[in-house]
């Protein structure tokens, strides 16, 4: 799992990051904070596309990338208000019930 977060000053450039990494299946889990898996193939693609998007950034912006465990997840401590499910985040849930 990769837990993504950004401080990014350029409106366009931080909503086209958001978009990316919302394409790619990343959960929001802050305003500026995604979390999400992906296979190994997925993760070198998206990390290229960062890449790059951050060669538009200005000197004081910053994306950090940083894995994460599944157990690190679970241990995560939340304060305010937060409407993610842990169990669907770290892909231990497994079935919808409506």
């Amino acid at each position: 799992m990769n837990l993504i977060c950004y401080d990014i000053s350029a409106n366009n450039l931080r909503a086209k990051i958001s978009r990316k990494l919302l394409e790619a299946g990343l959960d929001r889990i802050n305003r500026s904070v995604f979390l999400g898996q992906l296979k190994d193939h997925e993760q070198r693609k998206l990390g290229e596309w960062l890449r790059q998007a951050m060669l538009k950034a200005s000197p004081d912006d910053s994306l950090i990338i940083l894995p994460v465990t599944q157990h690190q997840v679970w241990a995560m401590e939340t304060l305010g208000r937060n409407d993610f499910d842990i169990p669907t985040l770290t892909g231990e849930q497994h079935t919808l019930i409506l």
